[in-house]
């Protein structure tokens, strides 16, 4: 597919304009690797290379690429050259040249061959890295300056870095919009400082397909759609599987899903199942698998059906994600797979900015920069990763070691547990499941321990469960935002406490599991059973073994039920929806035998599609005493529609197939943020067939779901499809026009896209999103209909004219129309400088307004006093490097304030 932009490719000519060259290098595999430079001017592409640095004696001839792009300043030459015919796991050295120019002497190492090592100690290493984006903030060309810092510690300052590490990959969003500009000094420039040693490997990102030229400057820069695995080749630069040594990294792309990248990777996975070079894999996508900021904003399609596919082989090892601007880690709840999010640099998250939530399958979320080492030892079948930090904007680390973990081949699981509790009567709640010591024979400790208690002796249903790490890391550690507390700090993870009233009365079995540090399960403890007396009188409940509510035509359905009355004459029904029971009979039946809590089995299912509940009934009657399952039986529907966006008046057509068909079927359209049944629909039609379309006219603007529904009601089945009507959509607005300095912004909105990472930025009136920088933005939980104050530190604080507007998923793609508003001063020149990079105002100024205080560092304490020296206010821990101050209490007069930061300031005010 080379190349989108490639306005020409030129065999080379020499002229000479003096410039710096920095090398960069890509797809590297045992036999070859790709050079390549940026230059203004001159299409010489000269590389030249041998095995020792004294003596260059091969000289490569490559391509020029001149690439355009709208508004970028000057010439943009995109020097390649690949080099072919190398000699496996060997170093060599280089130079490149175009024209006068020539660089400094570099060194590439090869890929060794598959299943081989890279060191001669038996080891092959990486290292992995997230979000850049930044273009005028020192983040990212720090981090790999510290990455590269600590290989020379770690393995000797007189050694290149491709002696110990065999290359980078670098999960997305390594600009935040594709343009020359970013290409060249966000992306190429921040990774000067490995680029030239080590061949870095890049994940499309959703930053990536943003901006004048969005992907296709991608595709100009990068030649992944050359690697291939075993001859499997995706063909595209989106997604691609590259062996290096004997692991397999699988490079997704969480912004191209769909039915061909799922089939490709089905067959990169059974290709690596069976090659006996293979013993890790490892897949990487942008948008992670889990997150516990910003919940909701993942991959879906990574964590419901590429990694469930991935962990069908016991190669595979880890999933490595970014998108979000921070670190966390995580495994996978039944198989020793890990998961992260590598740590990127980007815009600022850190703890309360977002909504949160802490999931079981994350151990820690550090709001750090970060990035990682992984160590494979070939040998001996070991995996070591280290992940260092270099901070935040709060705090700068000096590569600080924040989290290492390991996996380690053919070890021994942990030892049996048991509970150890003696039950020999009822039981009163609280009471505490006692664990017996962890006992293992490697020298591991103990993560996880699990139990899990239920009515069922074969635990089919699981009335409470404790899942718990060693350790938890969520959550800010007092008012420090990029620090993270340990809520399980303390905690002993054997025992699990059952709180008073938290189970029904009634008896039940528990069982106990450990996991060491190295994933290992241990086998499940014998269950333990005890009855719970003096508690809640338990509610008679029904439930089914399907977590959609749907079952194929014929399958099983299991019924479990749970404090039935224990007659004989209990029985459980199947009905048709809409039958009554007693008038026609039930469509399958059986008794409870007498048994307060257990499953009863239905092996043939039903025979005919449509909409049925289960319901429990006592004394051989039809009384009902449980609440009814409705479930559905038949085939699942999978609905499309022809376009994801259309022009406003432009007919959409909804297309459906493997449909049941029922009588009254029908497709609903509803605007994002209404559920069905909540408000009429905007439209509908009825379905008259298994498969076939439906066209819908006239829609309104909007974002927009569809979805199939059965029988005149309002119970989904399959899936939803999403789409927008017209082009900008959402309106926005705000409360007033001008605004003084420190007032702050009330936007609302209705009818925008409804996505977590939607966002509202804030411009200088005039500029560009895709090329200007913004001046703040701003989350606000992905509401569709709503409104938000933009804080003060996203408000402009400096007079002019800005406007706001708003972007969907984390993306330049303006949703909204723009809104123009103007910042003023209150009074001209009221700002007062207390101090280099410390300002006061409006100062003077009056009991009806704010004072605000803005430091170039975090402020620490704020105290007010009178002119006698009496304290009038004091506030601790402001953390922030912006205050806001009320003086609308405040008599006319002067005061003093006393503001604590990296030292302490002291200012006059004065209240007019």
């Amino acid at each position: 597919m080379k190349k989108a932009l490639l306005i020409l490719s030129i065999l080379l000519f020499n002229f000479s304009v003096s410039q710096a060259l920095h090398p960069y290098l890509q797809n590297v595999t045992p036999t070859s690797i790709y050079v390549n430079w940026k230059t203004s001017n001159n299409n010489e592409t000269i590389v030249e290379y041998g095995t020792n640095s004294t003596n260059l004696n091969v000289t490569v001839t490559g391509n020029t690429n001149i690439l355009t792009d709208v508004g970028y300043p000057g010439n943009y030459y995109y020097h390649s050259a690949k080099l072919t015919n190398l000699s496996p796991n060997t170093k060599y050295y280089y130079k490149i040249k175009t024209g006068s120019a020539t660089s400094a002497i570099f060194s590439f190492k090869t890929l060794p061959n598959p299943g081989e090592a890279a060191t001669a100690d038996g080891h092959i290493r990486f290292l992995i890295m997230g979000d850049n984006q930044l273009k005028n903030e020192p983040r990212y060309d720090s981090l790999v300056a510290a990455a590269k810092r600590k290989v020379k510690e770690k393995w000797g300052a007189s050694l290149d870095p491709n002696d110990n590490i065999a290359m980078t990959f670098m999960v997305g969003d390594q600009v935040d919009v594709g343009t020359l500009d970013h290409y060249e000094n966000v992306h190429f420039k921040k990774n000067r400082a490995l680029s030239g040693y080590l061949p870095i490997q890049t994940t499309v990102g959703n930053h990536e397909t943003y901006g004048t030229l969005g992907m296709n400057s991608y595709y100009s820069h990068f030649y992944m759609s050359e690697l291939n695995y075993q001859g499997i080749s995706s063909n595209s630069e989106n997604y691609y599987a590259q062996q290096a040594g004997n692991v397999l990294f699988i490079s997704l792309s969480s912004e191209h899903t769909g039915t061909t990248q799922f089939n490709w990777l089905q067959q990169v996975l059974t290709a690596a199942k069976n090659d006996t070079t293979v013993d890790w894999v490892i897949s990487l996508s942008h948008r992670p698998y889990q997150a516990e900021q910003y919940v909701g904003d993942i991959s879906n399609w990574v964590r419901e059906t590429a990694v469930p596919l991935l962990t069908t082989t016991d190669k595979y090892i880890m999933h490595v994600g970014a998108h979000h601007h921070l670190y966390h880690r995580g495994q996978l709840k039944n198989t020793p797979t890990y998961n992260i999010i590598s740590g990127g640099t980007a815009w600022d998250q850190y703890w309360s900015m977002s909504t949160e939530k802490d999931f079981e399958d994350v151990q820690k979320t550090i709001s750090n920069w970060m990035y990682q080492i992984v160590d494979i030892d070939v040998t001996n079948g070991t995996m070591d990763i280290e992940s260092y930090s270099i901070g935040s904007i709060y705090k700068w680390k000096n590569n600080q070691l924040m989290d290492e973990f390991h996996r380690y081949k053919n070890k021994t699981k942990p030892n049996k547990p048991s509970i150890t509790n003696t039950f020999s009567s009822t039981v009163q709640l609280p009471i505490t499941l006692e664990g017996s010591p962890f006992s293992t024979n490697e020298p591991e400790l103990l993560n996880t321990s699990q139990f899990v208690i239920s009515k069922f002796q074969d635990f089919n249903v699981i009335e409470k469960e404790s899942y718990r790490d060693y350790e938890n890391l969520f959550g800010k550690y007092a008012t420090q935002r990029d620090s993270t507390v340990d809520v399980n700090l303390g905690v002993d993870i054997t025992k699990m406490e059952i709180p008073t009233n938290s189970l029904d009365n009634g008896t039940y079995f528990a069982k106990l599991r450990y996991r060491d540090r190295n994933l290992e399960w241990s086998d499940w403890s014998d269950a333990v059973s005890f009855e719970i007396t003096n508690s809640n009188t338990g509610t008679v409940t029904l439930s089914i073994d399907s977590p959609t509510n749907t079952y194929n035509i014929n399958q099983t359905i299991n019924v479990n039920y749970v404090n039935a009355p224990t007659t004989n004459n209990t029985w459980i029904g199947i009905y048709k929806d809409g039958q009554t029971p007693g008038t026609p009979s039930s469509q399958s039946w059986q008794y409870t035998n007498g048994t307060s809590s257990g499953t009863t089995n239905f092996t043939s299912g039903l025979a005919n599609s449509g909409r049925y509940y289960v319901a429990l009934f006592i004394n051989n009657g039809y009384t009902e005493v449980a609440d009814r399952i409705y479930f559905y039986v038949g085939p699942v529907p999978t609905i499309s529609t022809d376009e994801t966006e259309y022009a406003l008046g432009t007919d959409v057509i909804v297309s459906f197939t493997n449909g049941p068909n029922l009588s009254n079927d029908w497709i609903g359209i509803y605007k994002m943020g209404i559920n069905a049944g909540d408000a009429p629909s905007t439209a509908y039609e009825y379905v008259t067939s298994t498969n076939g379309s439906l066209t819908f006219q006239n829609l309104p603007k909007g974002y927009y779901y569809a979805s199939y529904y059965l029988e005149d009601d309002y119970d989904a089945i399959g899936n939803k499809v999403f789409f927008k009507v017209g082009d900008i959509v959402t309106e926005l607005w705000i409360d007033k026009p001008v605004y003084e300095l420190g007032e702050q912004i009330n936007a609302s909105w209705t009818d925008a896209p409804g996505i977590v990472k939607d966002w509202l930025g804030v411009y200088n009136e005039g500029d560009n999103p895709n090329v200007q920088p913004l001046i703040s933005y701003q989350y606000f939980q992905g509401l569709a209909n709503g409104s938000s104050q933009i804080e003060n530190q996203n408000m402009p604080n400096q007079e002019g004219n800005y406007f706001i507007v708003m972007f969907t998923n984390d993306s330049y793609n303006e949703v909204s129309n723009r809104v123009s508003f103007e910042i003023v001063s209150p009074l001209k020149n009221t700002a007062f400088e207390i101090d280099k990079g410390i300002k006061l105002y409006p100062n003077p100024t009056n009991n009806n307004k704010q004072t605000f205080i803005q430091c170039d560092y975090p402020i620490d304490e704020i105290e007010l006093f009178n002119t006698e020296g009496q304290l009038l206010y004091a506030t601790k821990n402001v953390n922030n490097n912006k205050y806001s101050l009320l003086t609308q209490d405040l008599p006319k007069g002067i005061y003093i304030i006393k503001i604590h930061s990296r030292k302490l300031f002291t200012a006059k005010l004065i209240v007019e």
